[in-house]
């Protein structure tokens, strides 16, 4: 597989994580019969790179992957990594994400990967079973063992199985792993482990919970992966680099309206979003709004409040 280094130098010899700075989670943009569909994104790369993000992670959450077949993500990644990296440059950053039930289907995910000009692959726990710590320790070492650089995710509300601060321990021993996307949403965990991190240059920790950023950066976070990012990315830029930066005041006043955007989920309450933040950006001209089986486009009420909402959110939107 074509990966590239699993670090990056920064100023004063330092090591720059992979998750460092603003990541974007992609969504992947189908066409009516959900096919994916990378020419269709292209407003939206153009839209983000104006807003100054530079690192996107493909087929996570928000990019359907889990729904998508793999063949169909290795084509959608190649090409959107093609356009990305023409569009922002040598800063361009690249991950895929890969998601299986088990470690065999997410070795064969990775596998469809081979050959993609990618910085690093992200891998899940296994999901539907429950998992012993030495378990979950094999699945990720079996992804390392691919000989390319992974961010381990953690998402115990998709998977069932959470990554405690003791495997995260254990992976540090383990130098293909290179970096943790946590949306545990525990706060004093998150803390831990950035506290780690700090013992192994080049592994940095990214929060992916958009209400937390803010309290993420003062933790310590390399990174934020913040959904709402689609649709404001200087916005989450700006903060970002407020709460990277020790100016905690100005982040926690961003964090409020990266909060008032996150409110959009609840127009679909108990929904993982897809579908809200593909209408939304389609209403914004930024992406077709289908959604891949079994999603349902918005209701009509649904549309409706969400057009309400983004009218309400002028202010924030403007800022990107």
């Amino acid at each position: 597989m074509s990966t590239r280094q699993n670090s990056r130098p920064t100023t004063g010899g330092s090591v720059k994580p992979l998750v460092s700075g603003t990541v974007i989670p992609l969504v992947t943009a189908l066409d009516a019969q959900g096919r994916p569909d990378a020419e269709a994104v292209e407003p939206l790369l153009a839209y983000l790179a104006e807003g100054g993000v530079t690192s996107l992670l493909l087929a996570g959450t928000n990019g359907e992957g889990p729904l998508l077949p793999g063949d169909g993500v290795r084509r959608y990644a190649t090409e959107v990594t093609a356009r990305w990296r023409a569009l922002v440059g040598e800063a361009a950053t690249v991950m895929v994400a890969a998601t299986g039930p088990g470690t065999r289907e997410t070795r064969q995910r990775l596998e469809a990967l081979d050959g993609v000009d990618l910085d690093a692959v992200v891998v899940l726990a296994p999901f539907y079973f429950k998992h012993t710590e030495r378990e979950l320790l094999a699945h990720f070492q079996a992804a390392a063992a691919l000989d390319r650089p992974v961010v381990v995710y953690n998402s115990p509300a998709y998977t069932g199985n959470p990554v405690p601060v003791s495997l995260v321990r254990r992976l540090l021993d383990e130098p293909g792993i290179v970096g943790l996307k946590d949306n545990s949403g525990d706060t004093a965990q998150f803390g831990q482990f950035c506290e780690l991190a700090r013992k192994r240059p080049g592994f940095g920790v990214a929060q992916g919970i958009e209400r937390q950023l803010d309290v993420a950066l003062r933790l310590g976070a390399a990174g934020t992966v913040p959904g709402v990012g689609m649709l404001a990315p200087a916005l989450c830029v700006d903060l970002f680099r407020a709460g990277s930066s020790g100016d905690d005041a100005t982040a926690t006043a961003l964090q409020q309206d990266v909060n008032r955007l996150a409110a959009l989920f609840a127009i679909r309450p108990g929904a993982s979003g897809v579908v809200i933040m593909k209408t939304a950006l389609h209403l914004l001209g930024l992406c077709p709004a289908t959604a891949a089986e079994p999603f349902l486009p918005c209701t009509d009420d649904e549309l409706a409040a969400l057009r309400t909402a983004l009218d309400g959110l002028s202010d924030v939107l403007r800022r990107a």
